[in-house]
């Protein structure tokens, strides 16, 4: 299961597609912002990749 961090900083009142705040996987810690629910749809969706990729980086510089 994954699990994140999602941070809201502005929420327009009337426009509720108008956001902005950062997202962290709480397995790798690394922040990505958006700015629209779109963008944060995306990274959620994406984030299981990144945090692959990360995984694999780790272990690779953990091997050296």
């Amino acid at each position: 299961m994954e699990n994140y961090i999602v941070r809201i900083y502005r929420r327009g009142e009337y426009q509720p597609d108008s956001i902005i705040g950062l997202v962290e996987p709480v397995e790798t810690g690394e922040i990505q912002p958006f700015s629209s629910l779109s963008e944060l749809k995306t990274i959620l969706a994406g984030t299981s990749t990144l945090m692959e990729e990360t995984a694999t980086e780790k272990l690779c510089f953990e091997s050296a």
